[in-house]
């Protein structure tokens, strides 16, 4: 008579194996899934531009007008008197919150008060707006401004540093956290100075946007297709200790340089990431240099909305001539998109 053994389990080297196949089988999908995720992350990302650009767009259309980068800066460099006597602070993509489907948190903005205090500027000696007075209590507005809102944040960054904090040059006073934004109007790196953006000559090398700009579509001779409206930015910028000199842009207000995004700036063409300014130290993705510049954390591009309310990605190797003339709104140069 035979009898039949039953087996009782796996033993340890199957078991091993097992495991060391499901590892090999993650590891296969991992990548997968990332590249899945990334690109669902950089089409929501192009979503958003899009409706920041049509926004603008219905602005226009309500106004005679797009909206200016801001209004009455109070840290602008000053060397000509050319500051407004009244320091608002604001950052124009506050009033695009009625395009954005925001009406309730419009509602709770006092546009006759400023948006931060800052009348100074903060690095280097530079006196700033001295001859300007911050409109009522920038206090008013702080709730406001604190509030995260995800049309402002591109999902592939993923950064919690997303709040300026109270007071000081960079906050909103008493009771306030500037909310960083990733998405910022295209401008000049002349934009520091006090209403650069009406005495940048030859007018034909203005960027859509800047200081109490007035621009209309019909300005941007180049065509609506050609020229750059809204692009982006990373949250974190390099912020050392010994050389504190600006941070990314909040979507509430105008602080200490920021003046929105140049993607020319200094020579810094788009995706330029910080080294601890020359220090010997690898790049770190994702941490700007400094202000203004253009970046994100999609593999190797960096999205913008053009002025017909299109998006496109340019890739970070774009050249600074090209750069240079997308961001000029009549220029007379036409650019093929590379």
């Amino acid at each position: 008579m035979y009898c039949n053994r039953v087996r009782g389990g796996f033993t340890l080297i199957e078991l091993l194996v097992v495991i060391a196949i499901i590892a090999i089988l993650i590891g296969l999908l991992l990548p997968a899934v990332q590249k899945i995720r990334e690109a669902a992350n950089r089409m929501s990302c192009s979503n958003k531009l899009k409706q920041i650009a049509f926004a603008c767009h219905n602005y226009e259309s309500a106004h005679g007008q797009l909206p200016p980068a801001g209004k009455g800066y109070g840290w602008c460099i000053n060397t000509l008197n050319t500051g407004d006597a009244k320091i608002y602070n604001l950052n124009g993509l506050v009033l695009l919150l009625p395009y954005l489907e925001q009406d309730n948190l419009y509602a709770r903005v006092d546009l006759t008060q400023a948006m931060s205090p800052q009348n100074t500027g903060y690095c280097c000696s530079y006196v700033g707006n001295t001859s300007g007075t911050v409109q009522g209590n920038p206090g008013a507005n702080a709730a406001a401004v604190s509030v995260l809102l995800s049309i402002f944040r591109c999902p592939s960054d993923r950064s919690s540093n997303l709040y300026l904090g109270a007071g000081g040059a960079y906050g909103t006073g008493a009771d306030g956290n500037g909310v960083k934004t990733n998405y910022d109007f295209i401008v000049s790196e002349e934009d520091f100075y006090c209403n650069a953006w009406s005495r940048i000559t030859p007018p034909n090398m203005r960027r859509i946007f800047g200081e109490n700009s007035t621009c209309r579509f019909t300005d941007i001779t180049d065509g609506t297709s050609n020229t750059l409206m809204i692009g982006e930015q990373t949250t974190t910028n390099y912020d050392g200790t010994a050389f504190t000199n600006g941070t990314c842009t909040p979507w509430g207000y105008r602080a200490w340089v920021h003046i929105g995004i140049d993607p020319t700036i200094w020579g810094s063409g788009l995706n330029k990431w910080s080294n601890n300014w020359g220090a010997l130290l690898e790049r770190r993705r994702g941490v700007l240099e400094s202000w203004a510049y253009a970046g994100s954390l999609h593999a190797g591009m960096v999205q913008f909305a053009f002025a017909d309310g299109s998006v496109r990605a340019l890739k970070e190797a774009t050249d600074l001539t090209s750069l240079g003339r997308l961001a000029a709104m009549a220029d007379g140069s036409v650019v093929d998109i590379p």
